[in-house]
């Protein structure tokens, strides 16, 4: 997801040097595994390209006087290197930060004592990642990329920080121009100066299956699984959705409906996110 993003005048600039190109992925068929879903995409941005990503949330908690939770989160990431690139990332989010799984992390004992008073609460990460791809699909052998993040948690109870190293996978089971592929995301993260209540490390499981069903459309479905703190069930939320590309305006737009399959998990999510690809021949 976007995965996953700095100020607005940064974001302008960025599209004011990069803009003028038309991206070469709108002459291939539409990306099958990436935003709004909990799944990456193995493939690092071209040299001299970016992908600039914005995205919505709003996320039902199973029980609590607080069960509404709205989020918002931005990304950029630029080619530096082939098959090497850089990742910027900011979210936000404001309402029940005990169920949110990013914010979550931060927000166990004195935000619960604030949700079950009835008030909500504001967070965010901010992140900093690169993504380099160490192969490409070829014959029977997937797309492999890993992907390295720092993020900062900021929430009720202060800042925490974290570190992921996460392994992604693509392969494409039917080529042309209505594919239908599998990814699979894999990964550890670990909390820096873990607190006694915290775990140090925790484990994210994503996979994600996409058919095209036109050249600019394909329906996704994806599942993501992560550990939380102790005491919590893991993080595990089921998506179904679209992705569709806009050719004249050089974009893909997600949307996705997810649901919780237990108690710590949002009961539901209704997520948007919007990529536009800049630069390229």
């Amino acid at each position: 997801m976007l995965g996953r993003f700095p100020p607005a005048a940064v974001i302008a600039l960025h599209i004011g040097l990069l803009g003028p190109g038309i991206a070469t992925a709108q002459d291939e068929p539409i990306t099958l595994a990436d935003d709004p879903f909990e799944i990456t995409d193995p493939n690092a941005t071209p040299v001299g390209e970016a992908v600039f990503a914005i995205g919505g949330s709003y996320e039902r908690a199973p029980s609590g006087r607080v069960r509404n939770t709205y989020g918002a989160e931005t990304e950029i990431g630029f080619g530096i290197a082939p098959d090497l690139d850089l990742r910027i990332g900011q979210s936000g989010a404001y309402g029940n930060l005990d169920i949110g799984r990013r914010l979550g992390t931060i927000a166990s004992g004195q935000s619960e004592g604030v949700v079950r008073g009835g008030r909500a609460e504001l967070g965010g990460v901010t992140q900093l990642g690169s993504l380099y791809q160490v192969s490409r699909e070829q014959g029977a052998a997937p797309a492999v990329g890993l992907l390295g993040r720092v993020r900062a948690l900021y929430g009720p109870e202060g800042t925490a920080y974290e570190t992921d190293a996460i392994a992604l996978f693509g392969k494409t089971l039917v080529e042309g121009e209505r594919p239908l592929g599998i990814s699979l995301n894999a990964g550890l993260i670990s909390r820096i100066d873990p607190g006694p209540s915290d775990r140090p490390h925790r484990y994210l499981v994503n996979v994600s299956v996409g058919q095209a069903i036109s050249r600019d459309t394909a329906l996704v479905a994806s599942y993501a699984r992560e550990q939380q703190e102790r005491g919590d069930q893991d993080f595990s939320l089921a998506q179904i959705g679209l992705r569709h590309r806009l050719r004249s305006q050089k974009a893909i737009v997600g949307v996705a409906i997810g649901f919780g399959l237990n108690q710590d998990t949002p009961q539901y999510q209704v997520a948007v996110a919007v990529q536009w690809e800049i630069g390229g021949q």
